[in-house]
């Protein structure tokens, strides 16, 4: 099976500015500084939230979720035995959410995330869960 992993926009201050307010109420901690792929492990703390992978060049190449009993690292680490992912995933930001957000909720944020940045016509034929209860959830 090939890996399809469209280069999405820059994450540039203004964009990643936007993000943490997709989370609302669920909000825990930002960390909008970028670390490389291979200290993904220093999220260990982190059990649910929304992952942000850039390419060396500062490119999205991966937005998505971690509400797994693995936790985000568990979650990161699924991609890095991608050997496509692996190539290309060079940085990692996170959005930590507290431990008991529902799915639903991680869901809605996650969808929100994509809008704010626009990736559902760019980074096509990936997918995101929809935003439609976004305000109801997270309010």
């Amino acid at each position: 099976m090939t890996t399809i992993l469209p280069i999405g926009p820059r994450m540039t201050l203004p964009r990643l500015g936007a993000l943490p307010l997709a989370c609302g109420r669920h909000l825990a901690q930002t960390h909008l500084t970028a670390i490389p792929w291979s200290d993904r492990w220093k999220y260990d703390d982190i059990v649910a939230g929304i992952y942000i992978v850039t390419d060396p060049s500062g490119h999205l190449r991966w937005l998505g979720q971690a509400n797994r009993e693995d936790d985000l690292p568990g979650r990161l680490d699924d991609h890095n035995r991608n050997p496509a992912k692996r190539e290309v995933f060079a940085k990692v930001r996170a959005l930590h959410l507290h431990d008991g957000t529902p799915p639903r909720t991680i869901d809605a944020i996650e969808g929100r995330c994509a809008d704010l940045l626009g990736l559902r016509e760019v980074m096509k034929p990936l997918t995101w869960p929809l935003a439609t209860d976004w305000l109801t959830l997270t309010a």
